[in-house]
């Protein structure tokens, strides 16, 4: 398994699955090429390496797209990426999370990461090609890949996260972050004691690192020891020199600092993950950068959120997270989970089951709906029966059309957890509501032996004769 994002990127390279991009603009040419390859290469498209980026020192490059397909995610996580279908590859993921052991940092005194160390007046923010997304966003955003890590000061919990990052100027940034977010707890708590909350920001690293921190899980679970888990051994750590928190050794770009109570600074808009700008410009928290370190020829990661993109990574380990709980919960026979991209992987979410009881779909309803992983920002919770692929529209469409009746199988439920970038909640003040429509899609449990026959031929049969016949569908 690599070890960095540099063994990551020769890996991904030797696959074919590496574009290299000489002389593209730092002002939105990036940014629209990433979503050219997106929407053009859909499930095939590739990771993009920006380099000779006009203004900016050869060697100072940035990676786009490194979670933006299946390959991707079958490459970070380490498991081959030939699948048959989507749930599949939750499959593979879910059974990687559901055996996980997590494993323990292992503290080191040195690191790639330290090759560059810049602190106080030689802090310059701008020494990195920071992407503009677009002419309507509210500057440039250094962190949209980034892992954000700080320290609960009620004990020793490190947690990872992403949260979006504004370039103020050469020595601070923004730090937006979502009410109910564990990072906005943490700097809460802080800033209730009065005191500055230590930051760190890691802004080119492993995307390992980027599948833990970019997602949901429980309340004080330390990713890093997830992500070891995953990797079958400690992640290297050194002690930030300003913060002492704990970054990683082979770290492309690291940045420390803190933010204080009442320093707050306008921010946004920025593009989000729900295909809209997530606000419009409001005062949040500055990070006051204290110290840069980086690699020779440092990499910045970023994340353009992309419309109508056929994938997104989260949509993966957020199908993943939620079929775990769903079965840490007790229910059984999940056959299956997925959190549409195409509405961004939280709002419509879809799961199959065999159903076993009277009560069982409901039952699967009301949990999924207030999980960790889906409470947050959640809108659709469908359930379908286990003939029916979840991550197939078209084949959901038909279940909701047919087995589905609305008077009798769609409840709701109000006042449920969102957030300020829900484009339903744009610039409401504390009022980050949501409500879920609950849809049972399954066959009514009553009616299972006399129910319809559905058309066309059985799986079994396809597969026959698809194999029989394989030449005629090459």
């Amino acid at each position: 398994m690599h070890n960095d994002l540099r063994e990551w990127i020769e890996r991904a390279e030797r696959m074919g699955n590496l574009v290299r991009i000489s002389g593209a603009h730092w002002e939105k040419e990036m940014a629209a090429l990433a979503e050219l390859f997106c929407h053009k290469k859909r499930l095939e498209t590739p990771a993009l390496l920006f380099d000779e980026i006009p203004g900016y020192k050869k060697g100072h490059r940035v990676l786009f797209h490194e979670l933006i397909a299946p390959w991707a995610v079958a490459l970070t996580m380490d498991f081959s990426p030939e699948y048959d279908s989507l749930i599949d590859l939750v499959k593979v993921v879910h059974r990687k999370i559901e055996g996980l052991s997590p494993v323990a940092t292992k503290k080191v005194t040195g690191g790639p990461v330290l090759e560059n160390i810049h602190q106080g007046k030689d802090v310059n923010l701008l020494e990195f090609p920071v992407p503009l997304f677009s002419e309507f966003d509210g500057g440039r955003y250094i962190g949209t890949s980034d892992c954000v890590i700080m320290k609960d000061p009620d004990g020793d919990w490190i947690n990872l996260g992403t949260y979006r990052m504004q370039l103020h100027d050469e020595q601070s940034a923004g730090l937006y972050i979502s009410p109910g977010k564990h990072g906005r707890l943490i700097r809460q708590k802080y800033f209730e004691r009065g005191l500055p909350c230590p930051v760190a920001v890691c802004l080119g690293h492993d995307p390992l690192i980027s599948l833990f921190a970019g997602n949901e899980v429980p309340y004080g679970t330390g990713e890093y020891e997830l992500i070891g888990g995953v990797r079958g051994k400690p992640v290297e750590v050194i002690e930030g020199p300003e913060t002492g928190l704990p970054i990683p050794a082979y770290a492309d770009i690291v940045i420390e600092g803190f933010c204080f109570p009442g320093d707050n600074k306008a921010e946004g808009p920025f593009p989000e993950w729900t295909g809209y700008f997530g606000s419009s410009s409001r005062a949040e928290p500055v990070m006051r950068v204290k110290a840069v370190m980086h690699r020779n020829d440092p990499i910045l990661t970023a994340r353009h959120e992309i419309r109508h993109k056929s994938f997104d990574f989260r949509s993966l380990m957020r199908s993943a997270l939620l079929w775990k709980e769903l079965e840490t919960a007790g229910i059984p026979e999940i056959k299956g989970v997925w959190r549409y991209e195409q509405a961004g992987t939280r709002y419509f979410n879809v799961i199959s089951i065999k159903q076993r009881y009277y009560g069982h779909a409901r039952q699967v309803l009301h949990v999924a709906a207030q999980t960790t992983a889906g409470a947050y920002a959640g809108r659709w919770v469908v359930v379908v029966d286990d003939d029916i692929d979840p991550a197939n529209m078209d084949e959901v469409l038909w279940a909701m059309g047919t087995r589905c009746q609305p008077s009798m199988d769609i409840e709701f439920i109000n006042r449920s957890r969102s957030t300020p970038l829900d484009p339903l909640c744009f610039d409401k003040e504390k009022n980050y509501y949501t409500s879920l429509a609950l849809v049972d899609a399954c066959i009514p449990f009553e009616q299972k032996e006399n129910f319809p026959r559905a058309t066309g031929a059985t799986p079994e049969y396809i597969q026959e004769v698809s194999k029989k016949w394989s030449a005629l569908f090459r």
